[in-house]
Protein backbone atom coordinates (compact mmCIF):
# COMPACT_ATOMS: atom_id res chain seq x y z
CA UNK A 1 0.00 0.00 0.00
CA UNK A 2 0.96 3.70 -0.52
CA UNK A 3 2.68 5.19 2.49
CA UNK A 4 0.68 7.74 3.74
CA UNK A 5 4.16 9.88 5.33
CA UNK A 6 4.71 9.92 1.13
CA UNK A 7 1.64 11.14 0.39
CA UNK A 8 2.11 13.80 2.67
CA UNK A 9 4.78 14.72 1.08
CA UNK A 10 3.65 15.08 -2.15
CA UNK A 11 0.84 17.56 -0.06
CA UNK A 12 3.57 19.36 1.27
CA UNK A 13 4.98 20.02 -1.99
CA UNK A 14 1.69 20.80 -3.30
CA UNK A 15 0.99 23.65 -1.15
CA UNK A 16 4.42 24.99 -1.67
CA UNK A 17 4.72 26.19 -5.02
CA UNK A 18 4.62 29.68 -4.76
CA UNK A 19 6.65 30.55 -1.42
CA UNK A 20 7.16 34.11 -3.28
CA UNK A 21 3.43 34.64 -3.64
CA UNK A 22 3.25 33.18 -0.21
CA UNK A 23 5.70 36.41 1.28
CA UNK A 24 4.27 38.56 -1.42
CA UNK A 25 0.61 38.12 0.79
CA UNK A 26 2.51 38.66 3.72
CA UNK A 27 4.08 41.59 2.89
CA UNK A 28 0.13 42.96 1.45
CA UNK A 29 -0.71 42.24 5.13
CA UNK A 30 2.32 44.50 6.52
CA UNK A 31 1.36 46.93 4.43
CA UNK A 32 -2.37 47.13 5.24
CA UNK A 33 -0.85 47.20 9.03
CA UNK A 34 1.03 50.11 8.24
CA UNK A 35 -1.56 52.13 6.24
CA UNK A 36 -3.23 52.36 10.05
CA UNK A 37 -0.12 52.10 12.29
CA UNK A 38 2.19 54.68 10.85
CA UNK A 39 0.17 57.31 11.76
CA UNK A 40 -0.23 56.78 15.29
CA UNK A 41 2.94 55.31 16.30
CA UNK A 42 6.29 57.00 17.04
CA UNK A 43 8.87 56.61 13.76
CA UNK A 44 10.94 54.41 15.58
CA UNK A 45 8.54 51.99 16.67
CA UNK A 46 7.19 51.70 13.85
CA UNK A 47 10.31 50.90 12.06
CA UNK A 48 11.48 48.08 14.79
CA UNK A 49 7.62 46.67 14.16
CA UNK A 50 8.33 46.62 10.29
CA UNK A 51 11.65 45.19 10.43
CA UNK A 52 10.03 42.49 12.90
CA UNK A 53 6.89 41.78 11.11
CA UNK A 54 8.90 41.05 7.39
CA UNK A 55 12.07 39.19 8.93
CA UNK A 56 9.32 36.81 10.20
CA UNK A 57 7.68 36.28 6.42
CA UNK A 58 11.36 36.00 5.08
CA UNK A 59 12.04 32.64 7.40
CA UNK A 60 9.37 31.06 6.15
CA UNK A 61 10.11 31.92 2.87
CA UNK A 62 13.28 30.60 3.17
CA UNK A 63 12.31 27.54 4.86
CA UNK A 64 9.69 27.03 2.17
CA UNK A 65 11.68 27.95 -1.14
CA UNK A 66 14.73 25.35 -0.18
CA UNK A 67 12.04 22.23 0.08
CA UNK A 68 10.66 22.69 -3.08
CA UNK A 69 14.37 22.57 -4.30
CA UNK A 70 14.41 19.56 -2.82
CA UNK A 71 13.92 16.32 -4.47
CA UNK A 72 13.66 13.40 -2.36
CA UNK A 73 10.79 11.81 -1.45
CA UNK A 74 10.04 11.85 2.05
CA UNK A 75 9.61 14.37 3.96
CA UNK A 76 12.64 14.81 6.47
CA UNK A 77 11.10 15.06 10.21
CA UNK A 78 13.76 18.22 10.62
CA UNK A 79 11.96 19.65 7.10
CA UNK A 80 9.13 19.75 8.98
CA UNK A 81 10.81 20.41 12.52
CA UNK A 82 12.32 23.91 10.16
CA UNK A 83 8.90 24.55 9.08
CA UNK A 84 7.47 24.41 11.94
CA UNK A 85 9.52 26.75 13.31
CA UNK A 86 9.69 29.31 10.67
CA UNK A 87 5.93 29.31 10.43
CA UNK A 88 5.58 30.04 14.41
CA UNK A 89 7.92 32.93 13.60
CA UNK A 90 5.59 33.88 10.76
CA UNK A 91 3.00 34.08 12.37
CA UNK A 92 4.95 35.94 15.44
CA UNK A 93 5.80 38.67 13.21
CA UNK A 94 2.45 39.57 12.51
CA UNK A 95 1.13 38.59 15.72
CA UNK A 96 3.41 40.76 17.79
CA UNK A 97 1.35 44.14 16.24
CA UNK A 98 -0.86 43.11 19.17
CA UNK A 99 1.65 44.42 21.61
CA UNK A 100 1.16 47.67 20.14
CA UNK A 101 -2.61 47.98 21.20
CA UNK A 102 -2.15 50.15 24.20
CA UNK A 103 -0.80 53.30 22.16
CA UNK A 104 -3.48 52.87 19.31
CA UNK A 105 -7.16 53.77 18.83
CA UNK A 106 -10.06 52.16 19.50
CA UNK A 107 -11.00 51.43 16.25
CA UNK A 108 -7.37 50.67 14.82
CA UNK A 109 -7.93 47.81 18.08
CA UNK A 110 -10.05 46.33 16.30
CA UNK A 111 -8.81 46.70 12.81
CA UNK A 112 -6.15 44.94 13.65
CA UNK A 113 -7.63 42.19 15.80
CA UNK A 114 -10.13 41.36 12.85
CA UNK A 115 -6.89 41.62 10.72
CA UNK A 116 -5.37 38.85 12.74
CA UNK A 117 -8.50 36.85 12.05
CA UNK A 118 -8.38 37.21 8.50
CA UNK A 119 -4.65 36.36 8.51
CA UNK A 120 -5.64 32.81 10.15
CA UNK A 121 -8.11 32.12 7.81
CA UNK A 122 -6.01 32.81 4.74
CA UNK A 123 -3.15 30.47 5.65
CA UNK A 124 -6.07 27.17 6.23
CA UNK A 125 -5.53 26.42 2.93
CA UNK A 126 -1.36 26.65 2.51
CA UNK A 127 -0.80 24.91 5.74
CA UNK A 128 -3.42 22.27 6.27
CA UNK A 129 -1.06 19.55 4.67
CA UNK A 130 0.47 19.30 8.46
CA UNK A 131 -1.93 20.67 10.87
CA UNK A 132 0.69 20.79 13.42
CA UNK A 133 2.30 23.62 11.57
CA UNK A 134 -0.85 25.35 10.86
CA UNK A 135 -1.39 25.39 14.81
CA UNK A 136 2.82 26.68 15.23
CA UNK A 137 1.75 29.87 12.98
CA UNK A 138 -2.10 30.27 14.89
CA UNK A 139 -0.19 30.15 18.62
CA UNK A 140 2.77 32.64 17.18
CA UNK A 141 0.32 34.78 15.89
CA UNK A 142 -2.72 35.08 18.36
CA UNK A 143 -0.06 34.56 21.62
CA UNK A 144 0.90 38.19 21.98
CA UNK A 145 -2.94 39.00 21.61
CA UNK A 146 -4.00 36.74 24.16
CA UNK A 147 -1.45 38.21 26.23
CA UNK A 148 -2.45 42.01 26.14
CA UNK A 149 -5.74 40.90 26.71
CA UNK A 150 -5.49 39.21 30.08
CA UNK A 151 -2.74 42.07 31.04
CA UNK A 152 -4.20 45.11 29.74
CA UNK A 153 -6.92 46.64 31.45
CA UNK A 154 -8.51 48.37 28.78
CA UNK A 155 -11.25 48.22 26.09
CA UNK A 156 -11.42 45.92 24.14
CA UNK A 157 -10.25 43.39 27.22
CA UNK A 158 -10.33 39.68 28.56
CA UNK A 159 -14.23 39.11 26.93
CA UNK A 160 -12.82 38.84 23.39
CA UNK A 161 -10.29 35.18 24.72
CA UNK A 162 -13.64 32.92 24.76
CA UNK A 163 -14.77 34.14 20.85
CA UNK A 164 -11.16 34.00 20.16
CA UNK A 165 -10.06 30.49 21.58
CA UNK A 166 -13.32 29.37 19.10
CA UNK A 167 -11.55 30.64 15.95
CA UNK A 168 -8.54 28.96 16.85
CA UNK A 169 -10.28 25.79 17.47
CA UNK A 170 -12.99 25.83 14.49
CA UNK A 171 -9.15 26.81 12.46
CA UNK A 172 -7.83 24.30 13.44
CA UNK A 173 -10.54 21.73 12.99
CA UNK A 174 -10.62 22.79 9.66
CA UNK A 175 -7.10 22.20 8.91
CA UNK A 176 -7.85 18.49 10.31
CA UNK A 177 -10.91 18.31 8.19
CA UNK A 178 -9.15 19.69 4.89
CA UNK A 179 -6.09 17.72 5.20
CA UNK A 180 -8.21 13.99 5.27
CA UNK A 181 -10.02 15.43 2.10
CA UNK A 182 -7.17 15.93 0.25
CA UNK A 183 -4.97 13.24 1.36
CA UNK A 184 -8.05 10.90 -0.16
CA UNK A 185 -7.82 13.16 -3.97
CA UNK A 186 -3.98 11.75 -3.42
CA UNK A 187 -4.84 8.38 -2.70
CA UNK A 188 -7.31 8.51 -5.74
CA UNK A 189 -4.62 10.25 -7.77
CA UNK A 190 -2.09 7.56 -7.23
CA UNK A 191 -4.42 4.59 -6.71
CA UNK A 192 -4.12 1.80 -4.69
CA UNK A 193 -0.60 0.00 -4.91
CA UNK A 194 2.20 2.54 -5.58
CA UNK A 195 4.74 -0.42 -7.21
CA UNK A 196 2.36 -1.85 -9.46
CA UNK A 197 1.12 1.54 -10.98
CA UNK A 198 4.09 3.23 -11.93
CA UNK A 199 5.75 3.09 -15.45
CA UNK A 200 9.57 2.52 -14.97
CA UNK A 201 10.43 3.88 -17.62
CA UNK A 202 9.05 7.68 -17.02
CA UNK A 203 8.14 7.25 -13.76
CA UNK A 204 4.59 8.54 -14.16
CA UNK A 205 1.54 6.35 -13.48
CA UNK A 206 0.93 3.33 -15.61
CA UNK A 207 -2.35 2.51 -17.95
CA UNK A 208 -3.12 0.31 -14.48
CA UNK A 209 -3.22 2.88 -12.27
CA UNK A 210 -4.76 5.41 -14.64
CA UNK A 211 -8.04 3.01 -15.32
CA UNK A 212 -8.47 2.85 -11.26
CA UNK A 213 -7.96 6.63 -10.29
CA UNK A 214 -10.44 7.21 -13.20
CA UNK A 215 -13.12 4.66 -12.18
CA UNK A 216 -12.68 6.56 -8.14
CA UNK A 217 -12.81 10.00 -9.47
CA UNK A 218 -15.64 9.13 -11.59
CA UNK A 219 -17.57 8.09 -8.87
CA UNK A 220 -16.45 10.97 -6.86
CA UNK A 221 -17.76 12.91 -9.22
CA UNK A 222 -21.14 11.16 -9.80
CA UNK A 223 -21.77 12.30 -6.28
CA UNK A 224 -20.44 15.63 -6.78
CA UNK A 225 -21.10 16.97 -10.36
CA UNK A 226 -17.98 18.14 -10.33
CA UNK A 227 -16.50 18.49 -14.16
CA UNK A 228 -13.78 15.69 -14.94
CA UNK A 229 -11.46 16.73 -18.42
CA UNK A 230 -9.62 14.42 -20.00
CA UNK A 231 -6.21 14.95 -22.61
CA UNK A 232 -5.08 12.19 -25.00
CA UNK A 233 -1.46 12.66 -26.25
CA UNK A 234 0.30 11.34 -28.50
CA UNK A 235 4.44 12.11 -30.00
CA UNK A 236 4.02 12.66 -33.53
CA UNK A 237 5.87 10.28 -35.96
CA UNK A 238 7.19 8.54 -32.92
CA UNK A 239 7.80 5.20 -35.25
CA UNK A 240 9.89 7.02 -37.57
CA UNK A 241 11.94 8.84 -34.95
CA UNK A 242 12.68 5.30 -33.21
CA UNK A 243 13.54 3.97 -36.84
CA UNK A 244 16.27 7.34 -37.73
CA UNK A 245 17.86 7.66 -34.16
CA UNK A 246 17.70 4.04 -32.15
CA UNK A 247 15.61 3.19 -29.14
CA UNK A 248 17.64 4.79 -26.63
CA UNK A 249 16.65 8.58 -28.22
CA UNK A 250 13.20 6.83 -28.41
CA UNK A 251 13.23 6.56 -24.40
CA UNK A 252 14.76 9.50 -24.09
CA UNK A 253 12.28 11.54 -25.98
CA UNK A 254 9.28 9.86 -23.71
CA UNK A 255 11.12 10.68 -20.47
CA UNK A 256 11.39 14.45 -21.61
CA UNK A 257 7.98 14.40 -22.54
CA UNK A 258 6.65 12.62 -19.33
CA UNK A 259 8.72 15.17 -17.71
CA UNK A 260 7.39 17.94 -19.19
CA UNK A 261 3.55 16.62 -18.49
CA UNK A 262 4.08 15.47 -14.97
CA UNK A 263 5.80 19.25 -14.25
CA UNK A 264 2.70 20.76 -16.20
CA UNK A 265 -0.01 19.28 -14.48
CA UNK A 266 0.72 19.89 -10.75
CA UNK A 267 -2.17 19.84 -8.58
CA UNK A 268 -2.70 17.04 -6.12
CA UNK A 269 -5.83 15.91 -7.98
CA UNK A 270 -4.31 16.07 -11.12
CA UNK A 271 -3.05 12.34 -13.12
CA UNK A 272 -0.77 12.43 -15.22
CA UNK A 273 -0.23 8.62 -16.85
CA UNK A 274 1.65 6.65 -19.71
CA UNK A 275 -1.19 5.05 -21.64
CA UNK A 276 0.67 2.82 -24.25
CA UNK A 277 3.93 3.27 -26.55
CA UNK A 278 4.33 6.85 -27.19
CA UNK A 279 0.68 7.83 -26.29
CA UNK A 280 0.05 9.38 -22.73
CA UNK A 281 -2.84 10.86 -21.17
CA UNK A 282 -3.60 13.54 -18.37
CA UNK A 283 -6.98 13.27 -16.00
CA UNK A 284 -7.67 16.55 -14.41
CA UNK A 285 -10.59 16.22 -11.74
CA UNK A 286 -12.46 19.25 -10.96
CA UNK A 287 -11.83 20.70 -13.94
CA UNK A 288 -13.29 22.61 -16.95
CA UNK A 289 -12.97 23.08 -20.52
CA UNK A 290 -11.61 26.16 -20.47
CA UNK A 291 -8.66 25.52 -18.23
CA UNK A 292 -7.80 21.94 -19.43
CA UNK A 293 -7.70 23.15 -22.60
CA UNK A 294 -5.14 26.56 -22.13
CA UNK A 295 -3.04 23.31 -19.94
CA UNK A 296 -2.99 21.00 -23.19
CA UNK A 297 -1.91 24.29 -25.09
CA UNK A 298 0.49 25.63 -22.80
CA UNK A 299 2.21 21.60 -22.83
CA UNK A 300 2.14 21.37 -26.52
CA UNK A 301 4.29 24.67 -26.97
CA UNK A 302 6.20 23.39 -24.45
CA UNK A 303 7.03 20.16 -26.11
CA UNK A 304 7.63 21.84 -29.34
CA UNK A 305 9.95 24.50 -27.57
CA UNK A 306 12.48 21.85 -26.67
CA UNK A 307 13.35 21.68 -30.38
CA UNK A 308 13.95 18.27 -30.20
CA UNK A 309 15.65 16.76 -33.82
CA UNK A 310 12.54 14.80 -35.71
CA UNK A 311 13.53 15.19 -39.34
CA UNK A 312 10.43 13.24 -39.95
CA UNK A 313 8.09 15.22 -38.75
CA UNK A 314 6.73 18.36 -40.79
CA UNK A 315 8.79 20.87 -38.87
CA UNK A 316 11.81 18.60 -38.42
CA UNK A 317 11.40 18.58 -34.07
CA UNK A 318 9.30 16.31 -31.78
CA UNK A 319 5.59 17.84 -31.59
CA UNK A 320 2.65 16.39 -29.83
CA UNK A 321 -1.26 15.88 -31.06
CA UNK A 322 -3.47 16.39 -28.30
CA UNK A 323 -7.58 15.66 -28.02
CA UNK A 324 -9.03 16.20 -24.47
CA UNK A 325 -12.80 16.48 -23.16
CA UNK A 326 -14.57 17.67 -20.55
CA UNK A 327 -17.51 15.86 -19.37
CA UNK A 328 -20.00 15.72 -16.30
CA UNK A 329 -20.56 12.13 -15.02
CA UNK A 330 -23.88 11.07 -14.61
CA UNK A 331 -24.96 7.41 -13.84
CA UNK A 332 -26.28 6.59 -17.64
CA UNK A 333 -22.45 6.87 -18.26
CA UNK A 334 -19.40 4.21 -18.23
CA UNK A 335 -16.11 5.32 -17.01
CA UNK A 336 -14.25 4.27 -19.80
CA UNK A 337 -16.64 6.58 -22.09
CA UNK A 338 -14.49 9.96 -21.23
CA UNK A 339 -11.07 8.36 -22.85
CA UNK A 340 -13.19 7.66 -25.96
CA UNK A 341 -14.35 10.92 -26.62
CA UNK A 342 -10.69 12.21 -25.85
CA UNK A 343 -9.17 9.78 -28.87
CA UNK A 344 -11.83 10.44 -30.46
CA UNK A 345 -10.56 14.35 -30.64
CA UNK A 346 -6.99 13.41 -30.34
CA UNK A 347 -7.91 11.48 -33.93
CA UNK A 348 -8.81 14.79 -35.38
CA UNK A 349 -5.83 16.48 -34.35
CA UNK A 350 -3.72 13.98 -36.07
CA UNK A 351 -6.27 14.28 -39.26
CA UNK A 352 -5.69 17.58 -39.08
CA UNK A 353 -2.31 17.67 -39.57
CA UNK A 354 -1.00 16.93 -36.02
CA UNK A 355 0.78 19.34 -33.83
CA UNK A 356 -2.47 20.82 -32.26
CA UNK A 357 -5.31 21.09 -29.65
CA UNK A 358 -8.77 19.53 -30.15
CA UNK A 359 -11.73 19.11 -28.04
CA UNK A 360 -14.50 17.20 -28.16
CA UNK A 361 -18.31 18.55 -28.25
CA UNK A 362 -20.97 16.68 -29.66
CA UNK A 363 -19.95 17.79 -33.03
CA UNK A 364 -16.43 17.20 -32.75
CA UNK A 365 -16.10 18.46 -36.55
CA UNK A 366 -17.33 22.02 -36.27
CA UNK A 367 -15.87 22.42 -32.54
CA UNK A 368 -12.06 21.75 -33.03
CA UNK A 369 -9.90 24.34 -31.93
CA UNK A 370 -6.01 23.38 -33.60
CA UNK A 371 -3.02 25.27 -33.28
CA UNK A 372 -1.31 24.65 -36.87
CA UNK A 373 1.75 25.95 -37.92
Amino acid sequence: MIDPHQLSTHLFRELHRHPRMSFLQHCGFIALFALYLAPQLPLYTFLIWVIIAITGGLWQWRISNNFGKDISTKLKSHNLASFKIASFAAGLGLGLTALLLPELSFSTRLFVILMLSAIAASELLKLSAYPIVYISFLIGLFLPLLFVLITVNDSPGWELIPPIMIIIGVLYYSAVQRRRDLIDDLIARFGLENDAGEDKLTNIANRRRFDLTLEQVWGQARRSGVPISLIMIDIDYFKKFNDRYGHQAGDKCLMTVAKVLANSAKRATDLVARYGGEEFVILLNQTTRNDAYQLAEEIRQQVESLRIENLDADLGIVTLSMGGVTVYANDSQESINPLKLADIALYRSKEQGRNQVSWYQADVSSNTTSHQH
